[in-house]
């Protein structure tokens, strides 16, 4: 049985980087500034308190579920406490035995960023700090990851279904609009890009993956990957 966390599936375009990253252990990833965590967990703070009447106007009406730890949950059990109230779900949450196209058997695990209630649906939402154009298609496997798990939960994971939404809601700083000695005031844009649900797509994504991690064979480097590019070119110092 293979485990898939969400975030692995971005390696979309590489089937080099995928297998390095997830057979071999050594993390192939771009350097991005520690910054843009600090970003998404401000960004998190301030919406998950509000509504999506919040994000852009292209998000039905909808609230946000608050997460909440493993430990957190066992604390109120032990109380005698519901270990979830309305709204919350399990900081990590993860898929029963699922199958790919070849009925080889696999399960996703993950930290969704938000997942929203709708009034007869949900959605899920990732923030990204980023530029203005469209980066949605990098994450429509990890989004269609949670979607999968929502509606295939273990048995610690609430169902949630259906999954009518998902999408990137992308932020990109602007003009500077006040300042003091010490700090200032920025605008930012807020951008939101829905993706398409292929569950198909996904499930023959997930075989194909599937299908490298039994070949255990390092993919050779692909052309199109800056990553194996750099790595290709600087192997020759």
């Amino acid at each position: 049985m293979t485990y898939f966390a969400p975030s692995e599936l971005n390696f979309i375009n590489c089937n080099r980087c995928f297998f390095i990253n997830k057979i071999k252990g050594f993390k192939m990833l771009p350097n991005i500034p520690g910054i843009f965590s600090t970003f998404d967990r401000s960004q998190k703070k301030y919406f998950m308190s509000k509504d999506t009447g919040a994000l852009p106007k292209e998000l039905p009406k909808g609230k946000f579920f608050k997460t909440v730890t493993q430990e957190e949950i066992k604390k109120r059990l032990k109380k005698n406490l519901p270990g979830l109230n309305e709204l919350e779900l399990p900081a990590k949450i993860g898929s029963a035995e699922l199958k790919d196209k070849k009925g080889r058997i696999f399960t996703l695990g993950g930290l969704p960023d938000l997942i929203v209630k709708f009034e007869s649906s949900y959605g899920i939402l990732d923030f990204k700090s980023t530029s203005e154009s469209d980066k949605s298609q990098n994450y429509k496997y990890q989004l269609e990851a949670y979607a999968q798990i929502l509606k295939n939960p273990n048995n610690k994971t609430p169902k949630l279904s259906p999954i009518s939404l998902i999408g990137l809601v992308q932020f990109t700083p602007k003009e500077i609009v006040s300042h003091e000695s010490d700090s200032f005031s920025q605008k930012w844009q807020m951008l939101f890009f829905k993706l398409e649900r292929d569950k198909d797509d996904f499930y023959n994504r997930i075989t194909e993956l599937t299908d490298l991690i039994e070949k255990n064979q390092v993919p050779v480097f692909d052309a199109r990957c800056k990553l194996c590019n750099y790595s290709r070119e600087t192997s020759k110092f």
